[in-house]
Protein backbone atom coordinates (compact mmCIF):
# COMPACT_ATOMS: atom_id res chain seq x y z
CA UNK A 1 0.00 0.00 0.00
CA UNK A 2 1.25 3.46 -1.29
CA UNK A 3 1.91 6.16 1.87
CA UNK A 4 -1.13 8.25 -0.02
CA UNK A 5 -3.77 4.61 -0.16
CA UNK A 6 -2.80 4.49 3.76
CA UNK A 7 -3.57 8.22 4.58
CA UNK A 8 -6.73 7.82 2.73
CA UNK A 9 -7.54 4.39 4.48
CA UNK A 10 -7.17 6.82 7.66
CA UNK A 11 -9.54 9.21 6.42
CA UNK A 12 -12.13 6.74 5.72
CA UNK A 13 -11.61 5.35 9.38
CA UNK A 14 -11.71 9.47 10.32
CA UNK A 15 -15.33 9.50 8.41
CA UNK A 16 -16.97 6.47 9.78
CA UNK A 17 -16.25 7.27 13.21
CA UNK A 18 -17.90 11.02 12.67
CA UNK A 19 -20.73 9.49 11.11
CA UNK A 20 -21.13 7.25 14.41
CA UNK A 21 -21.17 9.70 16.53
CA UNK A 22 -23.55 11.62 14.83
CA UNK A 23 -26.17 8.58 14.04
CA UNK A 24 -25.32 9.02 10.32
CA UNK A 25 -25.80 5.71 8.30
CA UNK A 26 -25.05 7.04 4.85
CA UNK A 27 -23.39 9.80 3.41
CA UNK A 28 -23.26 10.78 -0.37
CA UNK A 29 -20.66 13.54 -2.16
CA UNK A 30 -20.61 15.68 -4.75
CA UNK A 31 -18.75 17.78 -4.09
CA UNK A 32 -15.07 17.43 -5.70
CA UNK A 33 -12.64 17.63 -2.54
CA UNK A 34 -15.29 16.17 -0.37
CA UNK A 35 -15.72 13.39 -2.35
CA UNK A 36 -11.50 12.71 -2.77
CA UNK A 37 -11.04 13.18 1.26
CA UNK A 38 -13.95 10.73 2.07
CA UNK A 39 -13.32 8.12 -0.60
CA UNK A 40 -9.30 8.13 -1.20
CA UNK A 41 -9.71 8.04 -5.07
CA UNK A 42 -8.04 10.81 -6.94
CA UNK A 43 -9.75 14.07 -7.40
CA UNK A 44 -9.54 14.08 -11.12
CA UNK A 45 -10.25 10.79 -11.59
CA UNK A 46 -14.03 11.11 -9.59
CA UNK A 47 -16.74 11.46 -12.21
CA UNK A 48 -20.26 12.61 -11.75
CA UNK A 49 -22.73 14.49 -13.50
CA UNK A 50 -21.74 18.15 -13.03
CA UNK A 51 -22.08 18.06 -9.33
CA UNK A 52 -25.78 17.21 -9.47
CA UNK A 53 -26.05 13.27 -8.46
CA UNK A 54 -23.46 12.50 -5.57
CA UNK A 55 -20.03 10.55 -7.33
CA UNK A 56 -19.42 8.70 -3.89
CA UNK A 57 -21.23 6.82 -1.35
CA UNK A 58 -20.66 6.05 2.36
CA UNK A 59 -22.38 3.33 4.20
CA UNK A 60 -21.95 3.13 7.96
CA UNK A 61 -19.34 0.52 8.77
CA UNK A 62 -18.75 -0.36 4.82
CA UNK A 63 -15.15 -0.94 4.37
CA UNK A 64 -14.94 1.86 1.74
CA UNK A 65 -16.65 3.90 0.20
CA UNK A 66 -18.63 3.36 -3.82
CA UNK A 67 -17.28 5.37 -5.86
CA UNK A 68 -19.01 6.34 -9.56
CA UNK A 69 -16.22 6.50 -12.18
CA UNK A 70 -15.00 6.62 -15.39
CA UNK A 71 -11.53 5.55 -14.59
CA UNK A 72 -10.84 2.62 -12.16
CA UNK A 73 -7.52 3.70 -12.29
CA UNK A 74 -8.10 6.67 -9.08
CA UNK A 75 -9.24 3.97 -6.86
CA UNK A 76 -7.29 3.46 -3.46
CA UNK A 77 -5.29 -0.25 -3.84
CA UNK A 78 -7.57 -0.81 -0.86
CA UNK A 79 -10.90 -0.14 -2.07
CA UNK A 80 -12.98 -3.74 -2.97
CA UNK A 81 -13.46 -3.80 -6.82
CA UNK A 82 -16.93 -4.06 -6.27
CA UNK A 83 -16.83 -0.85 -4.68
CA UNK A 84 -15.86 1.06 -7.57
CA UNK A 85 -18.39 1.18 -10.55
CA UNK A 86 -19.25 2.67 -13.60
CA UNK A 87 -20.74 6.11 -14.07
CA UNK A 88 -24.59 5.47 -15.08
CA UNK A 89 -25.60 8.38 -17.54
CA UNK A 90 -28.93 7.89 -17.29
CA UNK A 91 -30.48 10.12 -14.37
CA UNK A 92 -33.19 8.12 -13.33
CA UNK A 93 -30.78 4.80 -12.97
CA UNK A 94 -28.24 6.68 -11.24
CA UNK A 95 -30.88 7.78 -8.75
CA UNK A 96 -32.36 4.66 -8.68
CA UNK A 97 -29.00 2.76 -7.88
CA UNK A 98 -27.89 5.65 -4.99
CA UNK A 99 -31.16 4.85 -2.92
CA UNK A 100 -30.14 1.12 -3.92
CA UNK A 101 -27.05 1.88 -1.94
CA UNK A 102 -28.37 3.99 0.84
CA UNK A 103 -31.79 1.91 1.62
CA UNK A 104 -30.24 -0.50 4.16
CA UNK A 105 -28.56 2.05 6.21
CA UNK A 106 -30.06 2.96 9.22
CA UNK A 107 -29.99 6.39 10.92
CA UNK A 108 -29.96 9.88 9.18
CA UNK A 109 -28.53 10.49 5.29
CA UNK A 110 -25.87 13.21 4.98
CA UNK A 111 -25.36 14.89 1.40
CA UNK A 112 -23.61 17.86 -0.35
CA UNK A 113 -26.30 18.27 -2.57
CA UNK A 114 -30.11 18.57 -1.97
CA UNK A 115 -31.72 18.30 -5.66
CA UNK A 116 -35.65 17.40 -5.02
CA UNK A 117 -34.84 14.67 -7.57
CA UNK A 118 -32.37 13.16 -5.21
CA UNK A 119 -34.80 13.99 -2.07
CA UNK A 120 -37.74 11.61 -3.92
CA UNK A 121 -35.35 8.90 -4.98
CA UNK A 122 -33.46 8.36 -1.49
CA UNK A 123 -36.94 8.76 0.24
CA UNK A 124 -35.42 10.11 3.72
CA UNK A 125 -34.41 13.69 5.00
CA UNK A 126 -31.25 14.97 3.85
CA UNK A 127 -29.09 16.71 6.63
CA UNK A 128 -26.32 18.45 5.32
CA UNK A 129 -22.79 16.39 5.17
CA UNK A 130 -20.35 19.48 5.49
CA UNK A 131 -20.32 19.79 9.39
CA UNK A 132 -19.74 16.19 9.65
CA UNK A 133 -16.68 16.13 6.87
CA UNK A 134 -14.91 19.04 8.86
CA UNK A 135 -15.23 17.16 12.14
CA UNK A 136 -13.60 14.41 10.48
CA UNK A 137 -10.83 16.63 8.50
CA UNK A 138 -10.09 19.08 11.07
CA UNK A 139 -7.54 16.62 13.15
CA UNK A 140 -4.89 16.40 10.84
CA UNK A 141 -2.28 13.35 11.27
CA UNK A 142 1.54 14.74 11.12
CA UNK A 143 1.85 12.79 7.65
CA UNK A 144 -1.37 14.59 6.17
CA UNK A 145 0.40 17.77 7.30
CA UNK A 146 3.94 16.42 5.87
CA UNK A 147 2.03 15.59 2.56
CA UNK A 148 0.54 19.29 2.67
CA UNK A 149 4.03 20.92 3.09
CA UNK A 150 5.60 18.79 0.16
CA UNK A 151 2.58 20.00 -1.80
CA UNK A 152 3.20 23.94 -0.86
CA UNK A 153 6.86 23.19 -1.79
CA UNK A 154 6.62 21.91 -4.65
CA UNK A 155 4.23 24.38 -5.92
CA UNK A 156 6.57 27.69 -4.50
CA UNK A 157 9.26 26.45 -6.43
CA UNK A 158 7.01 25.69 -9.42
CA UNK A 159 6.08 29.59 -9.25
CA UNK A 160 9.31 31.03 -8.88
CA UNK A 161 10.68 29.29 -11.87
CA UNK A 162 7.19 30.11 -13.65
CA UNK A 163 8.49 34.27 -12.44
CA UNK A 164 11.72 33.81 -13.83
CA UNK A 165 10.28 33.27 -17.80
CA UNK A 166 7.29 35.57 -17.21
CA UNK A 167 7.32 37.37 -20.66
CA UNK A 168 3.73 35.91 -21.33
CA UNK A 169 0.70 34.16 -19.31
CA UNK A 170 1.13 31.54 -21.23
CA UNK A 171 5.15 31.30 -20.61
CA UNK A 172 4.29 31.68 -17.03
CA UNK A 173 1.66 28.83 -17.04
CA UNK A 174 4.62 27.03 -18.77
CA UNK A 175 7.03 27.58 -16.87
CA UNK A 176 4.98 26.37 -13.71
CA UNK A 177 4.23 23.71 -15.61
CA UNK A 178 8.06 21.93 -16.29
CA UNK A 179 8.50 23.19 -12.16
CA UNK A 180 5.66 20.37 -11.48
CA UNK A 181 7.22 17.83 -13.47
CA UNK A 182 10.48 18.26 -11.80
CA UNK A 183 8.25 17.69 -8.56
CA UNK A 184 6.54 14.32 -9.46
CA UNK A 185 3.53 16.52 -9.36
CA UNK A 186 0.81 15.01 -12.18
CA UNK A 187 -2.04 17.86 -12.03
CA UNK A 188 -2.17 21.21 -11.93
CA UNK A 189 -4.40 22.55 -9.00
CA UNK A 190 -6.88 24.87 -11.39
CA UNK A 191 -6.23 27.36 -14.68
CA UNK A 192 -4.19 29.80 -12.37
CA UNK A 193 -4.67 33.39 -11.64
CA UNK A 194 -2.28 36.14 -13.37
CA UNK A 195 -3.67 39.80 -12.55
CA UNK A 196 -2.59 43.39 -13.44
CA UNK A 197 -1.81 44.97 -10.23
CA UNK A 198 -2.82 48.28 -9.37
CA UNK A 199 -5.76 50.23 -7.44
CA UNK A 200 -7.94 47.48 -8.54
CA UNK A 201 -6.58 44.54 -9.43
CA UNK A 202 -7.49 43.06 -13.47
CA UNK A 203 -7.24 39.63 -14.40
CA UNK A 204 -5.72 38.71 -16.96
CA UNK A 205 -6.38 36.09 -19.55
CA UNK A 206 -5.12 33.39 -20.88
CA UNK A 207 -2.92 34.79 -23.63
CA UNK A 208 -1.83 38.07 -22.33
CA UNK A 209 1.53 39.42 -23.00
CA UNK A 210 3.60 40.77 -20.76
CA UNK A 211 5.56 44.30 -20.98
CA UNK A 212 9.16 44.66 -18.81
CA UNK A 213 8.00 46.74 -15.91
CA UNK A 214 4.80 45.65 -15.41
CA UNK A 215 3.85 44.08 -11.95
CA UNK A 216 1.49 41.40 -11.87
CA UNK A 217 0.53 39.32 -8.75
CA UNK A 218 -0.07 35.31 -9.41
CA UNK A 219 -0.86 32.22 -7.93
CA UNK A 220 -1.02 28.75 -9.13
CA UNK A 221 -1.23 25.33 -7.45
CA UNK A 222 -1.14 21.62 -8.13
CA UNK A 223 -1.62 17.89 -6.98
CA UNK A 224 1.66 15.61 -5.46
CA UNK A 225 0.67 12.62 -3.33
CA UNK A 226 -2.92 13.35 -3.43
CA UNK A 227 -2.22 16.42 -1.63
CA UNK A 228 -3.03 20.13 -3.00
CA UNK A 229 -0.13 22.85 -2.74
CA UNK A 230 -1.29 26.47 -3.61
CA UNK A 231 1.53 29.53 -4.01
CA UNK A 232 0.99 33.44 -4.39
CA UNK A 233 3.12 35.81 -5.30
CA UNK A 234 3.60 39.43 -6.67
CA UNK A 235 6.09 40.16 -9.19
CA UNK A 236 7.88 43.30 -11.67
CA UNK A 237 7.99 41.49 -14.86
CA UNK A 238 12.08 41.41 -15.91
CA UNK A 239 13.09 42.16 -12.04
CA UNK A 240 12.45 45.05 -9.81
CA UNK A 241 11.97 45.68 -6.32
CA UNK A 242 8.85 45.20 -4.28
CA UNK A 243 10.90 45.03 -0.98
CA UNK A 244 8.37 47.99 0.56
CA UNK A 245 4.92 46.67 -0.23
CA UNK A 246 6.23 43.19 0.70
CA UNK A 247 6.76 44.12 3.90
CA UNK A 248 3.61 45.71 4.59
CA UNK A 249 1.39 43.00 3.40
CA UNK A 250 4.16 40.61 5.86
CA UNK A 251 2.74 43.36 8.71
CA UNK A 252 -1.09 42.69 7.63
CA UNK A 253 -0.19 38.44 6.66
CA UNK A 254 1.16 38.39 10.61
CA UNK A 255 -1.91 40.40 12.17
CA UNK A 256 -4.52 37.81 10.44
CA UNK A 257 -2.27 35.13 11.45
CA UNK A 258 -2.22 35.93 15.29
CA UNK A 259 -5.89 35.00 14.82
CA UNK A 260 -5.60 31.79 13.77
CA UNK A 261 -6.67 29.85 16.41
CA UNK A 262 -8.88 26.76 17.60
CA UNK A 263 -12.17 28.48 18.18
CA UNK A 264 -11.50 32.14 16.47
CA UNK A 265 -14.01 32.07 13.75
CA UNK A 266 -13.74 33.93 10.26
CA UNK A 267 -15.40 37.13 11.64
CA UNK A 268 -12.22 37.12 13.75
CA UNK A 269 -10.07 37.15 10.68
CA UNK A 270 -12.02 39.73 8.86
CA UNK A 271 -11.72 42.11 11.49
CA UNK A 272 -7.91 41.63 12.09
CA UNK A 273 -7.55 42.16 8.17
CA UNK A 274 -9.37 45.26 7.95
CA UNK A 275 -7.65 46.61 11.07
CA UNK A 276 -4.46 45.69 8.95
CA UNK A 277 -5.59 48.14 5.96
CA UNK A 278 -5.88 44.49 4.26
CA UNK A 279 -8.59 43.83 1.02
CA UNK A 280 -8.43 40.59 -0.77
CA UNK A 281 -8.45 39.61 -4.71
CA UNK A 282 -10.43 36.09 -4.91
CA UNK A 283 -10.58 35.20 -0.92
CA UNK A 284 -8.79 36.44 2.14
CA UNK A 285 -8.08 33.09 3.31
CA UNK A 286 -9.77 29.02 2.46
CA UNK A 287 -8.52 25.65 3.58
CA UNK A 288 -6.09 23.12 1.97
CA UNK A 289 -5.81 19.42 1.76
CA UNK A 290 -7.02 17.23 -0.85
CA UNK A 291 -8.03 20.45 -2.70
CA UNK A 292 -9.00 23.62 -2.02
CA UNK A 293 -11.40 23.22 1.05
CA UNK A 294 -13.42 25.01 4.05
CA UNK A 295 -13.38 26.93 5.87
CA UNK A 296 -13.87 30.11 2.55
CA UNK A 297 -12.88 33.34 4.34
CA UNK A 298 -14.47 36.22 2.76
CA UNK A 299 -14.09 39.79 3.90
CA UNK A 300 -17.71 40.40 2.60
CA UNK A 301 -18.96 37.16 4.23
CA UNK A 302 -21.24 36.99 7.20
CA UNK A 303 -20.58 33.44 8.76
CA UNK A 304 -18.69 32.42 12.04
CA UNK A 305 -18.05 29.26 11.67
CA UNK A 306 -15.33 28.57 14.67
CA UNK A 307 -11.86 27.32 13.46
CA UNK A 308 -10.66 23.53 14.33
CA UNK A 309 -7.70 22.43 15.28
CA UNK A 310 -5.30 20.94 12.73
CA UNK A 311 -6.75 22.89 10.25
CA UNK A 312 -4.44 24.17 7.05
CA UNK A 313 -5.40 27.66 6.62
CA UNK A 314 -3.65 29.58 3.07
CA UNK A 315 -3.43 33.42 3.82
CA UNK A 316 -4.01 36.31 0.69
CA UNK A 317 -4.26 39.60 1.92
CA UNK A 318 -3.74 42.36 -0.38
CA UNK A 319 -1.88 45.69 0.49
CA UNK A 320 -0.26 48.15 -1.40
CA UNK A 321 -1.00 46.44 -4.41
CA UNK A 322 0.87 43.23 -3.27
CA UNK A 323 -0.63 39.83 -2.95
CA UNK A 324 1.04 36.54 -1.71
CA UNK A 325 0.09 33.33 -0.21
CA UNK A 326 1.70 31.48 2.87
CA UNK A 327 0.13 28.79 4.83
CA UNK A 328 -0.15 27.78 8.69
CA UNK A 329 -1.56 25.02 10.66
CA UNK A 330 -4.52 25.91 13.32
CA UNK A 331 -3.34 24.79 16.79
CA UNK A 332 -5.14 25.52 20.39
CA UNK A 333 -2.21 27.92 21.03
CA UNK A 334 -0.25 29.95 18.24
CA UNK A 335 -0.30 29.10 14.75
CA UNK A 336 2.36 27.07 12.70
CA UNK A 337 3.53 28.20 9.60
CA UNK A 338 3.62 25.57 7.25
CA UNK A 339 6.21 27.46 4.83
CA UNK A 340 8.50 30.50 4.78
CA UNK A 341 7.20 33.40 3.85
CA UNK A 342 7.74 34.37 0.22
Amino acid sequence: MTDRDALALARHARVQAAMARRGVGAVLLATPHLAAFASGARRVQVAGSGGALPSVVIVAGAPSAVVFTADPDGAPSWMPRAAVEPLVWDRERALCRLAGLVGPAPGTVACDVFSPALREAIGRPLVDARPLLAEAAAPRTADEIAAVQSALRAARSALRAACRAAASVPALVAGFAAGMRRAGAGFPLGEGLVWRTGPRFVRLPATAALAAGEVVALELGLYLGGHAGVAGDTVVVGGGNLAAPRRAWFAALCAVAKRCRAGATAADLRAAAISAGARQEGLLAHGLGVGIEPPFVDLAGEDAEPLRPGTVLVLAPVVDRFRATRALIVTAGSPRWLEGAP
